[in-house]
């Protein structure tokens, strides 16, 4: 379908749903009561509850004034806009308990309900709305089962109402992460309201169907996301929940996807708990990730290399290294340029990161998504994947060679790109070596010439974003960096083959705020590349001993 055909379908569609046909189509009986209950069992955060009273809602991992009725407020950002529409803050107020927070959830649903009734794009997109069902029903019995009989009829009344228009809605909604989600609110409203067992049915064949296209066969999540990782894997432990609440048995893809994504979600964890970053994923949310695991009912331990997912993952004593080894994924529109990046923690301390994401503050998106936010090398300032004006990946690596060796507590990871050789005719290989104990790493990044035309090159730069709560300074003479955390541990970074630096930079890890921290560059000339063939420059990171030097 060509872009004009698949506007103008959209278009026709929209003003089908907008139509009071399809409102009079979607209205019709309506419960008195909920069937089947099927609570929400994730944890809120009653801080946040607490905020909401005051008009300040938790979204996008930040905290936004939205006033006492969000749904009339027209100077919020569409990305804010959309996360409040989905309500799943509800668990918030339920955490935080007594008549004020249930009052507060009664008239925020109250009010949704007066002036979003009708069929609008955002409000009513598959995903949203079906997160947003998901909400009311999981948290029914906080807010709704003491209400007046009114309150209680005009609610389910838009439950049942917002399910047809969803069941309608199923096969033009979004594609991805989001399909998911509206396929669990689809599922959970049908067995909580009592549908019939065939509807049920057709929302699980279509789960399923969604399942094979969107998990990889190693357990990862075709976007590459860690972050979607998260939301695809709980949207599928609800579904889960919901048919046991409905006395239905688990389906064996299910329970196997649920299992496969457990290892690679662990994958995805540092000391501290929370996520790598990479794709869009910030390293807050530790708590919800601990609840996620807990309620896959897995032991599936954390994998330490993903073929298809394209991330490995280096473990010795406390130290662990996470690399990304793929490629953008074409199923992820807002996919990060970080290949050859990783990140490398030392029990609960990040030392070496990337920036991070920042949703909510669409200035920074370009920045943050480009290869030179991450710990990997960039040519001329040039990304490894095309990142286009209008936000999509153009270009990018085409073949991806890793290797790695485990033996005696050791680890040894070789990795390799093209997505410099249409440009510059150079490839990227990156070596890293991870000593027993975890007090010693040891990388290479290779550059060599393949013969492809392509502008000549000038210098490459190899990044070392450090966390914000790492101190750092040049020494011996500038041919070393010294790292201090903030327990007191001392690390020494030495690098050779080009010309070592520490810089500043910005990180966006924790909650979408900037803060300031600084990188360690390693500069290296590539003005005689094409006649010597390659370059290469090496690096290496140990911890100090007591006396102050290299362990």
């Amino acid at each position: 379908m060509s872009g004009s055909e698949g506007g103008l379908g959209r278009r026709l569609r929209e003003a089908w749903y907008g139509s009071p046909l399809h409102s009079w189509r979607i209205s019709g009986h309506a419960p008195d009561t909920l069937a089947v209950p099927v609570g929400d069992a994730w944890p809120g955060d009653s801080d946040a509850g607490r905020g909401i009273l005051e008009g300040m809602f938790p979204v996008n991992g930040q905290s936004i004034q939205a006033g006492a009725n969000p749904w009339t407020a027209d100077h919020l950002p569409p990305a804010i806009t959309l996360g409040l529409h989905r309500f799943d803050w509800l668990r918030d107020l339920r955490d935080l308990g007594g008549d004020a927070a249930r009052l507060r959830a009664r008239d925020l649903v109250t009010s949704w309900l007066q002036t979003q009734q009708h069929w609008s794009r955002h409000a009513w997109r598959a995903d949203i709305l079906g997160t947003r069902l998901a909400a009311w029903i999981g948290t029914y019995a906080f807010f709704a089962d003491s209400a007046d009989d009114a309150f209680r009829a005009a609610l389910l009344g838009s439950v049942a109402k917002q399910l047809r228009h969803l069941l309608h809605a199923l096969g033009s909604g979004p594609e991805g992460a989001g399909r998911i989600e509206a396929l669990k609110g689809g599922v959970i409203a049908t067995v909580a309201l009592g549908e019939p067992r065939d509807r049920l049915d057709s929302l699980m064949s279509r789960l399923d169907s969604t399942i094979r296209v969107q998990i990889l066969p190693d357990g990862g999540h075709v976007s590459r996301a860690p972050q979607l990782q998260v939301r695809v894997l709980a949207a599928l432990v609800d579904i889960r929940s919901a048919l046991r609440a409905g006395g239905l048995p688990d389906t064996p893809n299910l329970d196997d996807t649920i299992q496969r994504m457990t290892g690679v979600l662990r994958m995805l964890r540092h000391g501290d708990g929370g996520l790598a970053l990479f794709n869009g994923a910030i390293e807050d949310g530790i708590w919800g990730t601990d609840a996620l695991l807990a309620r896959t009912e897995s032991k599936s331990k954390a994998l330490t290399s993903t073929p298809q997912f394209g991330f490995e993952r280096m473990a010795a004593g406390r130290m662990i290294l996470i690399a990304d080894c793929g490629a953008p994924s074409s199923h992820d529109r807002f996919a990060h340029a970080g290949t050859l990046g990783f990140e490398l923690s030392v029990g609960k301390q990040r030392l070496i990161v990337n920036c991070g994401s920042a949703p909510s503050e669409p200035r920074w998106d370009g920045a943050l998504r480009a290869s030179a936010a991450h710990s990997t090398l960039t040519i001329d300032d040039t990304n490894s994947s095309e990142i286009r004006d209008d936000g999509s990946v153009g270009r990018r690596p085409g073949e991806i060679r890793t290797e790695r060796w485990d033996a005696d507590g050791a680890a040894w990871l070789e990795a390799e790109h093209d997505g410099y050789t249409a440009v510059f005719g150079l490839s990227h290989r990156r070596r890293i070596y991870m000593a027993p104990g975890g007090d010693d790493v040891r990388g290479e990044d290779l550059l060599s010439y393949s013969g492809a035309p392509g502008d000549k090159p000038s210098v490459a730069v190899a990044r070392f974003h450090l966390h914000p709560r790492i101190a750092a300074s040049i020494v011996q003479n500038g041919s070393a960096v010294l790292i201090r955390t903030t327990t007191g541990a001392g690390w020494r970074f030495r690098a050779s083959g080009g010309d070592l630096d520490l810089t500043d930079s910005v990180y966006f890890g924790q909650g979408g705020q900037m803060q300031r921290t600084k990188q360690i560059t390693l500069t290296i000339s590539l003005s005689e590349i094409r006649e010597a063939g390659s370059v290469s420059a090496k690096w290496a990171l140990r911890r100090e001993d007591k006396r102050g030097g290299s362990a």
